[in-house]
């Protein structure tokens, strides 16, 4: 029995040589094919139409993901998960920024500079202080607030 498991994968293995495989545009997909079919099952009681509708989404969602592990055409899947990574790069850059933000909200101020709109972060409560954008040189004055007297 257990040169047999050992054969089969051994066969998938060879049947996968050549092919994409799986990345995280599929973890994405998957996890989109299960909500779809969440979201179906929960409208089947008010609609049988938009049941219908999710149930075909999820499927061809599901279908997609299948296509990609399977698809010989490499090149094509990576540029897809390259795109998939960049867009969801920018949305977890963005929430660390305003997790940070709010961790940092009793110490710091967070500006734009004027002239290349560059977020800078300032120390609080040190009054009016000159400042130097570091990305374009440019030089203005803030208040960051009143000086804490000791």
């Amino acid at each position: 029995m257990k040169t047999f498991f050992t054969n089969l994968a051994y066969k998938f293995q060879r049947f996968m040589t050549g092919r994409y495989g799986i990345d995280k545009l599929w973890s994405a997909l998957l996890i989109f094919y299960l909500i779809s079919v969440i979201i179906a099952n929960i409208v089947y009681r008010y609609s049988k139409i938009s049941y219908i509708a999710f149930l075909l989404l999820s499927t061809a969602i599901f279908i997609f993901a299948l296509f990609r592990v399977f698809s010989k055409n490499i090149e094509m899947r990576r540029s897809e998960n390259e795109s998939w990574l960049r867009f969801t790069g920018k949305i977890k850059k963005e929430l660390t920024y305003q997790k940070d933000k709010w961790n940092q909200r009793k110490t710091h101020k967070f500006i734009k500079c004027r002239k290349c709109k560059k977020i800078l972060r300032l120390p609080k409560h040190k009054g009016k202080i000159n400042v130097t954008c570091p990305h374009c040189k440019n030089q203005f004055i803030i208040n960051t607030g009143k000086k804490k007297e000791l």
